[in-house]
């Protein structure tokens, strides 16, 4: 294989999420039905043989079918497997792995086994879908092995969503049920031509995209850098003022909802508009990561840094900010620009953004912030202009 440069690739895998046209609904839902029962049961071993689980998980999965299934030599010889899955029709080898390795998932990062039933706990493992579970993965469609309450069988489900991106292969996808609709989770795999770090990028590249998350009507701002850190251009990305009017309108909606019905989202209730809430903040954070990448392309820039926002920030401690958890998207943004820009062969770095505020940006002595025709004050805080002791302004 012929390469084009001498750097490095990769690849990188993010899911993508289709729904399934509504066909045979109850037969996916027998089949997550008896999938949890499944789930159950090899919980249940794992209950009453934890040293198991000192295993790693190929010998861990290899145990449990020894002592759930058996062996050929076992059933030759007439012998019964320790922990038979009876009352239960035939299970595909496939569909018991899967079931068997979400058991081993679940018994394992279960933090507080006690009180929690192995029912609450099958509930909350995917159905992940190995090869032997479905065929025929179409840009459009998919065959999926289900089980319709008397035997196991092949059925077409068209879907519809996002496009997978060309070249790339598709994963086992995971199949989710919610309310009354069935979704895929799809894991795709796409090859990435550049993996190089931040220090061998650095030796070739002669600027850089820097980054920063007001909270306004802009919400980012890109500055386009030299290796001496000089500043060349920017650009400002728009969206704050249209985002906080969609927010107020839902916000409304919820505050109407709780004098007239007493709907308290505490309880659980409000879902629906507490979800359009969060949807409109992934819709922005999507759409502001994706106009930095085009430009970011368009200006040839292969680094971008970002605040490294390590921490949640308790917006309540920080009335001074004058945000809420609703609307600063500024990580959200930073989230979705990681793997955005690995796959289109970039890379995110961060700095600590602590006392970026606070210091000079030329020698980094502590200032002091103030507004034009006001006095600077050492504990004035948020002026647009600084002074350094240093005299630099």
């Amino acid at each position: 294989m012929e390469s084009e440069t001498h750097t490095q690739t990769g690849y990188s895998i993010c899911t993508y999420r289709v729904r399934l046209y509504d066909r045979h609904l109850k037969w996916i839902t027998e089949t997550r039905e008896l999938y949890e029962k499944v789930i159950i049961h090899f919980l249940a071993v794992l209950e009453q043989e934890p040293e198991l689980l000192k295993q790693s998980d190929f010998n861990l999965l290899r145990s449990l079918e020894i002592k759930c299934i058996g062996t050929k030599e076992m059933k030759a010889q007439g012998m019964q497997p320790e922990f038979p899955i009876t009352d239960l029709p035939k299970i595909p080898l496939y569909f018991r792995r899967s079931a068997i390795n979400a058991a081993i998932a679940c018994f394992r990062n279960a933090k507080s086994p006690a009180g929690t039933s192995l029912d609450q706990y099958a509930k909350k493992c995917p159905m992940i879908l190995y090869k032997g579970m479905y065929r025929e993965f179409q840009d459009a469609s998919i065959e999926l092995k289900l089980f319709n309450g008397e035997k196991w069988i092949w059925v077409t489900y068209p879907f519809a969503g996002r496009s997978f991106p060309k070249d790339a292969e598709k994963l086992s996808p995971a199949l989710v049920i919610e309310k009354k609709a069935a979704y895929l989770n799809v894991p795709i795999e796409v090859h990435v031509k550049d993996v190089r770090t931040v220090k061998e990028r650095m030796q070739e590249e002669e600027q850089i995209c820097a980054v920063a998350f007001p909270d306004n009507d802009v919400l980012a701002v890109a500055v386009i850098l030299s290796k001496e850190g000089e500043e060349q251009e920017c650009r400002f990305f728009r969206g704050g003022k249209q985002k906080e009017y969609q927010k107020k309108r839902i916000l409304k909606q919820i505050q109407t909802s709780i004098k007239s019905r007493g709907l308290h989202p505490e309880k659980g209730e409000n879902t629906t508009l507490y979800r359009r809430l969060r949807n409109i903040n992934r819709y922005y954070a999507h759409c502001i990561s994706k106009h930095i990448l085009e430009y970011c392309f368009e200006k040839n820039i292969k680094i971008i840094v970002v605040p490294n926002y390590e921490t949640s920030i308790d917006f309540k401690d920080k009335q001074y900010l004058k945000t809420d958890n609703f609307r600063w998207i500024g990580r959200a943004i930073i989230k979705n620009l990681k793997y955005k820009a690995f796959q289109n062969g970039m890379i995110v770095t961060s700095i600590r953004p602590y006392h970026i505020s606070d210091t000079c940006s030329e020698c980094g002595a502590v200032i002091a912030k103030y507004n034009e025709g006001h006095t600077a004050g050492t504990h004035y805080y948020g002026g647009k202009l600084y002074v350094c002791p240093n005299g630099h302004k």
